[in-house]
């Protein structure tokens, strides 16, 4: 069992995420901007994170710049769960190590798929 980090500011996404991270057998671990989700690393272990770009505080591709210059995070996978879909900003994620870049609303499906995939 893996422990999947979902960084959102919408309640709704981290509810239907949660739903779906337990039903694909992993622990959901949920944060509300990308400070709380840097938190989260630090206070146990995490497999994989799923982040929006667009949050209060702290944005979704400042957090992975962050997980990303952190020698004891940066192996670990950073989805992009967001509506966000400038090019300019998916050029960003991929330059600073974003795995996958998937749009809202998500499909479960794909978000197995691509949960599978990276773990």
């Amino acid at each position: 069992m893996a422990n999947v980090l979902i960084v959102d500011d919408s309640s709704l996404i981290r509810s239907v995420a949660t739903s779906a991270i337990k039903e694909a057998g992993h622990n959901p671990v949920v944060a509300t901007n990308g400070q709380e989700g840097l938190m989260m690393l630090e206070q146990q272990h995490i497999d994989i994170v799923f982040s929006d770009v667009n949050m209060p505080i702290m944005g979704g591709l400042d957090m992975v710049e962050n997980i990303k210059a952190n020698p004891n995070y940066k192996f670990i996978p950073v989805i992009m769960l967001t509506t966000e879909s400038n090019p300019l900003l998916k050029e960003r994620g991929k330059a600073l190590g974003v795995k996958a870049w998937m749009l809202k609303p998500f499909n479960k499906e794909k978000f197995f798929m691509v949960l599978q995939k990276l773990m």
